[in-house]
């Protein structure tokens, strides 16, 4: 983390830091909106990303729109040696349950 995070008063929390995204990108004539149209995407997406959710290309964008540098506006997704912390999301399919012959999981009657 450089030294201007601290001249640029970031707040840390990330519902607080989203609506000051959102006020530099209207001191800069933009928002979450035209973020989303420059980029491709929906400004859901815009605003979910400047809440602290990870979104690599969308972060970066939303950086250089205020003119910060990325790890400074997101630095909860940068380990202390400043590099990118992988996205670890949990495992979405669990496999089948094992069953005797492929029909049946219990021989419990109903």
């Amino acid at each position: 983390m450089s030294k201007n995070r601290a001249s640029l008063d970031i707040p840390e929390r990330p519902t607080e830091r989203k609506q000051w995204i959102l006020f530099q990108l209207k001191l800069k004539g933009s928002n979450f909106r035209a973020l989303g149209r420059e980029l491709g995407c929906s400004h859901q997406a815009v605003a979910w990303a400047a809440a602290g959710n990870a979104s690599l290309e969308i972060e970066q964008a939303i950086a250089a729109k205020i003119g910060v540098a990325h790890i400074d506006l997101f630095p909860e997704h940068f380990d202390d040696a400043g590099e990118r912390v992988p996205l670890a999301r949990p495992r979405q399919r669990k496999g089948k349950p094992e069953s005797e012959n492929g029909n049946v999981y219990s021989r419990e009657v109903a």
